[in-house]
């Protein structure tokens, strides 16, 4: 049995809400900081029967903006956490920066804490644009978290770029990923690149409606992920999962653990765990979730126990998910079946439909299926 397990840690506070996100994140709410940081400490603590019978090889600070916190609030989560642990075995600390919040002071702090690893969120090297997806940051703010965050030693530093954006045109896209490949030589060792979603009820959904912003087709967008593939590819960034790239070495550990399906547990507001062939995901409202962290209520409004059914089928979109694929001898091993035994109708059909490939011990998706993957996973579904 795997003794390792992952953590992730949930921080909803924004400085604002980005036009474009559907994520369990709030403005203005500053006066519950602390007292959720308590909770979420609190909720820690509570699992500490679990935490201590397993190796946390990995940690994930997201949001929200982990960065708008002050640092010690970042400190205080980490210094319990290591009270299950130590920094000898662990392989990566993670936490996310909006470029505007960095601090030089705020840096010393979570690098005296235990984070060896950032994820900066730059989407587009255009302020204009920007501006129009509501980001609260500028260029000239990533730059200068850029240089906190080599000058202090931060060896392994991720971006993440969003497209098709509104207004923006494919010679400013092939802008934005040639200036992250420039940044190779100073710590940028993985690009995460999101294809950008439209979900209801967000400011980015009226805009469009209303025709104030549009975005390019279908064949642009095209070209656009034609260019970054290519070039990415060309310049050490191997593509490792559908979204992600990668220099040899700087694969995201965390990540895998979830393409691996792995186990890990989420603290705090909406923060998703996967333990014992479980899932479930904590209440997304934070008074709610402070309230029942103080009055030992249970924490999840979703919960689902998976049959081994289900756990082969997520196994497989998991692992399909990564550009290497699924390892038909890991599949075996972890559910004493073959494979074909339980998804031969599945794989033949995708194999015939020019989606899936087989290469040795591996069944990965073709150039074709990452194009067109959700197609791929109805079929598991």
């Amino acid at each position: 049995m795997n003794n390792e397990i992952g953590i992730y840690v949930h921080i909803p506070f924004c400085l604002s809400k980005c036009y474009y996100c559907d994520f369990a994140s709030y403005s203005d709410m500053e006066q519950l900081i602390e007292p959720y940081i308590n909770a979420v400490c609190n909720e820690i603590l509570k699992n500490s029967e679990i935490l201590s019978q397993y190796t946390i090889t990995s940690i994930y600070i997201g949001g929200g903006t982990p960065s708008y916190i002050d640092a010690k609030y970042i400190k205080q989560i980490l210094d319990t956490l290591m009270l299950f642990t130590s920094k000898e075995y662990l392989d990566e600390v993670t936490i996310e920066l909006n470029p505007n919040s960095v601090t030089k002071e705020k840096m010393k702090i979570y690098k005296n804490a235990g984070v060896n690893r950032l994820s900066i969120g730059l989407q587009s090297t255009h302020n204009n644009i920007l501006k129009t997806i509501g980001r609260a940051h500028k260029i000239e703010d990533f730059e200068n978290a850029l240089k906190i965050a080599n000058d202090l030693s931060f060896d392994n530093i991720s971006l993440d770029l969003i497209y098709p954006l509104p207004n923006l045109t494919l010679e400013e896209f092939k802008d934005t990923v040639d200036y992250a490949i420039s940044l190779k030589d100073n710590n940028i060792k993985h690009i995460s690149i999101y294809n950008l979603e439209i979900h209801e009820n967000t400011k980015l959904a009226f805009l469009l409606n209303e025709g104030y912003v549009s975005i390019v087709d279908e064949d642009t967008e095209y070209e656009m992920y034609k260019y970054l593939k290519d070039t990415l590819s060309l310049n050490e960034f191997n593509r490792y999962e559908i979204s992600n790239y990668a220099i040899k070495g700087y694969e995201s550990k965390h990540n895998l653990k979830y393409w691996n399906q792995e186990q890990y547990l989420g603290f705090g507001s909406s923060a998703a765990s996967f333990f014992g062939g479980k899932r479930y995901t904590n209440i997304k409202d934070i008074k709610e979730y402070i309230k029942r962290i103080s009055n030992n209520k249970t924490l999840y409004d979703e919960y689902e126990e998976l049959d081994l059914l289900s756990l082969m089928k997520e196994y497989i979109m998991l692992s399909l998910r990564k550009i290497e694929g699924l390892n038909k001898n890991k599949f075996k091993r972890k559910y004493q079946k073959d494979v074909y035994d339980i998804f031969k109708e599945e794989i033949n059909e995708l194999k015939k439909m020019g989606l899936l490939e087989e290469k040795k011990e591996y069944i990965k998706l073709t150039q074709r299926g990452l194009e067109v993957a959700n197609l791929v996973w109805e079929k598991f579904i």
